[in-house]
């Protein structure tokens, strides 16, 4: 019997900035990511509730719950959901915060695809490890 075919990894992308979203959307697709895209940490929080995700990428800055509130309440709600926070506003401060919230890793925008790949890669492995 065949092996099935691996699953696509599923990626949460929360991100108030429609273009980086779409952006966001577009490359990961086109390297066989599933992806849901939100606008807000609240919406985020209600994909979560939702559907499991093997990895998020999400702003710092955004109006309503801000990343770092954002990645502490998807951590409480899937404690095993990696979180890689994405800033154009990158600083010792944030990143460390972030770092002590639980975030898997911190990229400072603009990043280039590959290094993102990169850090996803790694990401959904370990996502991939956490029991269903």
């Amino acid at each position: 019997m065949p092996a099935s075919p691996k699953k696509p990894a599923s990626v949460l992308v929360i991100d108030d900035d429609k273009n980086q979203r779409n952006m966001l959307v577009f490359s990961l697709q086109d390297q066989g990511y599933a992806v849901t895209a939100v606008e807000s940490g609240e919406a985020a929080l209600a994909a979560a509730q939702k559907e499991r995700f093997d990895v998020a990428i999400c702003d710092i800055m955004m109006p309503g719950l801000d990343g770092v509130e954002t990645l502490k309440a998807l951590k409480a709600r899937c404690p095993g959901l990696e979180v890689v926070m994405a800033t154009g506003y990158a600083s010792p401060k944030t990143a460390l915060s972030s770092m002590k919230s639980g975030a898997f890793n911190y990229i400072a925008k603009p990043y280039e695809l590959k290094d993102l790949l990169a850090v996803l890669e790694k990401a959904v492995a370990r996502g991939r490890q956490r029991p269903a």
